[in-house]
């Protein structure tokens, strides 16, 4: 099964579960399903309750997904007075099209992606998708045979994400689809919204899980810090892609499942690589990675106190086809955005 859209209302909630799973350590398959599996649960309990502020609904469940976590061993065997976790990630558009499909194989998608369910009053919803209906084809794209990708699930899926993803708020929006054993068409504009900055610290002791310290020294400047992100919310439609940072003024380590990092204010070189879908390159994976001048660039920034940037891999059109010296892009820091750091 795979959400399209982060689904629901609970899109905050949603991001946190995630972050949570990824920066502990030791979390374990299991327990991160139960995890998520609970969500809408506890989505339900909350929208029900009257007179509760988002401050009070988001501790309580923060709560319960945290005793879950410890329940279903995420963090090991560490003493809960060592766990610690700092979570930081910058603003975020989330698509609000509410759409549960098939993605658990690329057998289940032979034919197209199968609806297994729709949110109630999401954007899906009020087109018309509903349980039982199976897509052909999102805008005039196919989603129909694609096969697997290197994880074994349906590329259908991965691909109507990232046809809903590129869109505007206010696209044109629409499904080809097979209702009852006839094709039709249901279709309506794209929606969003977008969830704030999170800066999230749980617990007191020793790290354990989070990675945001590895610039620590950097950090700690008398000057105060800011943050640059690689969490991949760049527009398609402006030409931005992701990309991977490979090093902090020539620190390497450690980066692995990392987002956010904390730098202390003032210049900084960073080496970054690109994460462009090969899709949208004139040249094969070959070509692409040839010679180091082709995978990695450096990218000089002036990082002031309590600010956010967004990094990117900006793909030249123009050059799409140029792979020599890695003409066809370029890293760029595409959104500034005031954010406290400490």
């Amino acid at each position: 099964m795979k959400v399209i859209g982060f689904c629901s209302r609970m899109g905050t909630l949603t991001a946190l579960t995630a972050a949570l799973c990824i920066s502990s350590a030791a979390v374990h398959a299991a327990g991160s399903q139960g995890v998520v599996a609970k969500v809408p649960s506890l989505a339900a309990q909350g929208n029900g309750a009257l007179g509760i502020s988002p401050e009070q609904r988001l501790h309580e469940e923060l709560r319960l997904l945290l005793l879950d976590m410890i329940e279903s061993g995420a963090f090991g065997q560490t003493p809960v007075e060592q766990i610690s976790l700092s979570i930081d990630a910058p603003a975020e558009r989330a698509g609000g099209l509410g759409l549960l499909v098939d993605s658990s194989s690329a057998a289940a998608a032979a034919d197209g992606l199968h609806v297994l369910g729709v949110t109630p009053g999401g954007s899906a919803s009020r087109m018309g998708l509903r349980s039982g209906d199976l897509i052909l084809a999102v805008n005039d794209v196919g989603l129909a045979g694609l096969g697997a990708d290197s994880a074994g699930r349906a590329r259908a899926a991965e691909r109507l994400r990232e046809q809903v993803s590129e869109l505007e708020d206010g696209a044109a929006l629409n499904f080809r689809i097979v209702r009852a054993g006839e094709q039709t068409t249901v279709s309506g504009r794209m929606v969003s919204t977008w969830i704030p900055a999170l800066h999230l610290t749980v617990g007191s002791g020793t790290a354990v899980a989070s990675a945001q310290d590895a610039q620590g020294s950097s950090a700690s400047s008398n000057l105060g810090c800011g943050r640059v992100s690689i969490f991949d919310v760049a527009p398609r439609q402006r030409d931005l892609h992701a990309a991977a940072l490979i090093s902090i003024d020539g620190d390497r380590s450690p980066f692995a499942g990392q987002t956010t990092f904390r730098l202390s204010a003032g210049h900084h070189v960073l080496k970054v690589a690109e994460r462009i879908d090969g899709r949208y390159l004139g040249f094969n994976d070959r070509l692409r990675n040839s010679g180091p001048d082709s995978r990695y660039k450096t990218l000089s920034i002036e990082v002031a106190p309590n600010t956010t940037y967004l990094l990117a891999a900006r793909l030249n059109k123009d050059q799409r086809n140029v792979w020599q010296d890695g003409a066809y892009w370029d890293p760029v820091i595409w959104s500034e955005t005031a954010e406290a750091c400490r």
